[in-house]
């Protein structure tokens, strides 16, 4: 429960940048690119987590080094590219691993169930780390998500903020990949964010509500689980579907209660 609060605030914030950005896949691909680490990590005979970090780290310094300018590539369509190497990568490796198919397969959709203390203490590090970093540079995060082009224009150097928010958040993906898995950890960073701009106006305001409502779909997704136990429905799955109820609950927040079509 403990590992879902942290991990659910820290997608949810998290959340708030990359919709804001217009780049909601950019969470998928660098969580492809940590399953990746960890799965030829193991091949490899080295650790699976700091493999995923350097994987994750990796894939977000090349979409600022690879970004704007670099390429005649609109960022998506280089989003697209990354990914499918990313995806080719985990399968080969999973393919090459038949002994341990179990274990890399379960990175896929993840088990808040199976969390340790220790994978904790590296959830809570960095999602202190993302949370201080929002906190110093909320102003030069602002002026990039208004404007690449104006916050370089105006002094910012907006590619090494970009690069510090996109390591952090290739971090906090790999941590988090053992409670909701690769594939659906999409949906815990986009879809609290998009409830949080459906009902809020400002930015602080929606990072508030992103990071509230991530970690309140973590732990009703855990909840339902629980209860649900008898069926042995997956974590990650409740988890998806808690957020997706909550984006539907503030479309209708909006729409009934604050009058707003």
């Amino acid at each position: 429960m403990t590992a879902g609060l942290l991990g659910g605030a820290s997608a949810g914030l998290t959340g708030v940048y990359i919709v804001g950005m217009r780049m909601p896949f950019v969470g998928v691909c660098i969580a492809h690119a940590a399953m990746a680490g960890a799965v030829w990590g193991r091949l490899l005979g080295l650790p699976e987590q700091p493999s995923a970090m350097c994987a994750s780290v990796a894939a977000s310094a090349s979409l600022v080094l690879l970004g704007r300018g670099r390429l005649r590539l609109d960022t998506n369509v280089a989003l697209g590219v990354l990914f499918s190497l990313m995806m080719g990568l985990v399968f080969l490796g999973i393919g090459l691993s038949p002994g341990a198919r179990g274990p890399l397969l379960g990175l896929l959709w993840g088990s808040l169930v199976f969390v340790g203390w220790d994978e904790v203490v590296w959830i809570a590090v960095t999602s202190g780390a993302l949370f201080l970093f929002a906190l110093l540079f909320s102003k030069e995060m602002c002026s990039v998500l208004f404007s690449r082009s104006l916050a370089a224009a105006t002094g910012v150097h907006e590619r090494f903020v970009l690069l510090g928010f996109l390591v952090l958040c290739g971090a906090t993906l790999t941590v988090n990949l053992s409670t909701v898995g690769g594939l659906m950890i999409y949906t815990l960073i986009s879809v609290p964010a998009a409830a949080a701009f459906q009902v809020c106006r400002g930015y602080r305001s929606a990072a508030l509500w992103s990071s509230l409502l991530g970690a309140a779909c973590a732990l009703g997704g855990f909840a339902a689980a629980y209860l649900l136990r008898e069926f042995e429905v997956p974590v990650g799955a409740c988890i998806v579907m808690a957020t997706v109820l909550v984006f539907f609950a503030a479309v209708g927040v909006r729409k009934f209660v604050l009058n707003n079509p």
